[in-house]
């Protein structure tokens, strides 16, 4: 009966890992173990103390990492229309050929309603993505990419893709696997936090008097 449950257990475990693979990613044997590695460990989380310090040393080094993957970037933009790492943001969320609203991209942005409009007003201006009317509600309008901002992602692309192998610097093939997965379970967890926007919630978890 032990032995089922363990293979029950294994079984369930196998199917949660298979549901967190993004998009097209393939099942790979070494990549399940050391994401089942980390499942199990966090699972006895619980049952020690962390080191003192952990956690803000943990948002320190995001906000490092963030700090550097802006610093290399802006090399990357010097001599393009795209402006910076939150437009090219934008114009990623509307390729191949999307038509969405300003409030749906802003949100799939991952950013505040004043600084994604202050974006998306810059991408117009450089005439990087249009406006189009929205067959479904004659008041809204549809953001889409245009031939001269498919143009500029074209030719940054490569450039893209060096930077993020910079950024994850010397990871191994199983490192960055792992801080994939982590950094997608950190996302999870605050997505919803941030599109509820709610004041007296936020304020509570972060211990500020109302």
């Amino acid at each position: 009966m032990e032995t089922y449950s363990n293979v029950k257990r294994l079984i369930d475990w196998a199917e949660k890992f298979s549901n967190q693979l993004i998009d097209e990613e393939q099942w790979e044997d070494k990549n399940f173990a050391s994401w089942l590695s980390g499942e199990v460990n966090a699972s006895n989380d619980g049952k020690k103390d962390l080191p003192e310090n952990t956690e803000p040393a943990i948002t320190m080094y995001i906000t490092f990492l963030y700090k550097y993957a802006l610093f290399y970037s802006r090399k990357i933009f010097k001599h393009s229309l795209i402006y910076s790492i939150e437009d090219f943001g934008v114009l990623a969320t509307l390729l191949p050929d999307k038509r969405l609203k300003k409030a749906d991209v802003i949100r799939e942005t991952i950013s505040e309603k004043s600084s994604g409009n202050e974006v998306l007003k810059r991408l117009l201006r450089q005439k990087l993505i249009k406006e189009t009317n929205n067959p479904n509600d004659k008041r809204s309008k549809l953001l889409e990419i245009t031939t001269e901002g498919t143009y500029e992602m074209n030719a940054l692309w490569g450039q893209i893709e060096k930077m993020s192998s910079l950024v994850t610097g010397n990871l191994s093939g199983q490192q960055k696997m792992t801080l994939l997965q982590m950094l997608s379970k950190l996302h999870e967890f605050h997505n919803p936090l941030f599109e509820a926007n709610d004041e007296k919630l936020l304020k509570e978890k972060l211990g500020i008097k109302i």
